[in-house]
């Protein structure tokens, strides 16, 4: 049995080093943890709690524990019961630091029930049956396609690209680009985008379609956004049904502190830059493009949430150096902590379990155990478990200092 006391437990985290990841120099996450990249690597994701895939560990003794065997051996304590019962004894949420270089796949996460569905039947590429509500944190910056624009923004962007009319049905193509038709726009969108992606597999003509737009926008010049978008990630993806996507899409771009919620169905691709992320604890993702991975058009499709509308950028007042990003996620709420000059605030943990992050300067944790007072210090780069039955503690600083800290509703 695991020696498990009331305290703050240092995390020791895994790094994901998919390809999309930004290298040497421009690697984010060996900066943000004061280490030094290796040459060519991709450092892409740095995962902060209990995923079985890559769980992150605490110290206990002389040994590096998994904090997922932790929470089985010790639920209650480390979980409390609120969120051990609710939750089926799991830490509900993901953290994570994420570096992009370039594009992440078109991608829609699946909810509850489907996840349930996919992962009974395709296990291999749907590792588990949670559904992934996640919000994206811009550290200093973010570009990203969000959802469907407007409507009628799709129809004029669509006007200004006559090839996919040539490679997709064309009388879908005239339905959504002929200002005189009298159907559902929208609907005629849902059609067009759906037969587009259907079509995926027909190389030769998606080839002839992808290479008359580049060939075109190298002649003319780029004017918007999604033109520069499409030839910058032609030159790695090639011929690839995603780049169609991002005639279809919001493009973002977040300045630091900003957010995104992408709830389930929501369609989205980080494009770059660098966030924090949090999620539910889950894997599952159903890609349909910009990816060399396993793509599910049949799924996307099935679970993709054809709504029009403007990107809902989270643009918080941080002002009183004490930001909370509100969403619709029962599994996490993130408060962050951005303050000039030093803070001190005493925290309960009202019998839930929390994680923090130090992305500046450096923190003080002082709590009570056997009345005997203790102090653990974290600077740049660490995070710590804060189990539910440690029910009170103090965090404090002396200087700048950011920090973001992760718990349950």
């Amino acid at each position: 049995m695991i020696d498990f006391i009331p305290q703050p437990y240092k995390l020791f985290n895994k790094i994901q080093h998919y390809e999309w990841g930004t290298r040497n120099d421009e690697a984010f996450i060996p900066k943000f943890l004061g280490q030094h990249a290796a040459p060519g690597i991709p450092y892409a994701e740095l995962w902060i709690g209990s995923h079985p895939k890559a769980p992150s560990e605490i110290e206990i003794g002389s040994r590096r524990i998994p904090l997922n065997e932790v929470i089985a051996q010790h639920g209650h304590h480390s979980l409390g019961k609120y969120v051990y019962d609710k939750f089926s004894g799991t830490l509900p949420f993901l953290l994570k630091v994420l570096s992009a270089g370039h594009a992440l796949s078109i991608q829609a996460h699946p909810n509850k029930s489907q996840a349930v569905r996919l992962h009974a039947s395709h296990p291999e590429h749907y590792p588990d049956d949670n559904h992934k509500p996640e919000i994206a944190i811009a550290i200093d910056f973010l570009s990203a396609l969000v959802g469907f624009k407007r409507a009628v923004q799709v129809a004029n962007s669509l006007r200004a690209v006559p090839e996919i009319g040539e490679f997709a049905d064309e009388k879908l193509f005239a339905r959504v680009v002929d200002r005189s038709a009298t159907n559902s726009l929208e609907g005629a969108i849902k059609d067009l985008y759906s037969d587009i992606m259907s079509r995926g597999q027909d190389n030769e003509r998606l080839s002839s379609c992808v290479r008359k737009i580049r060939e075109r926008l190298l002649r003319k010049g780029v004017g918007r956004p999604e033109e520069s978008q499409f030839l910058a990630q032609y030159e790695i993806y090639g011929d690839d049904i995603g780049l169609l996507s991002f005639f279809f899409f919001n493009m973002v771009q977040l300045k630091p502190g900003q957010a995104i919620f992408t709830d389930a169905g929501v369609p989205h691709a980080y494009i770059e830059g660098n966030i924090i992320e949090c999620m539910a604890n889950s894997d599952n993702v159903v890609r349909a493009g910009l990816t060399n991975k396993f793509k599910d058009v049949a799924t996307l499709l099935e679970i993709i949430r054809f709504e029009f509308s403007d990107a809902g950028i989270i643009d918080p007042d941080s002002r009183s150096g004490e930001v909370v990003y509100d969403t619709k996620a029962e599994e996490f709420r993130i408060t962050r902590f951005l303050k000039k000059g030093g803070f001190r605030k005493v925290c309960k943990s009202n019998d839930r379990p929390s994680i923090c992050l130090v992305a500046g300067g450096e923190i003080e944790v002082v709590w009570n155990h056997a009345g005997v007072d203790y102090l653990k210090s974290f600077s740049k780069g660490d995070s710590f478990f804060l189990p539910a039955f440690l029910k009170e503690f103090r965090v404090s600083s002396g200087q700048d200092s950011d920090c973001f800290i992760v718990r349950i509703p």
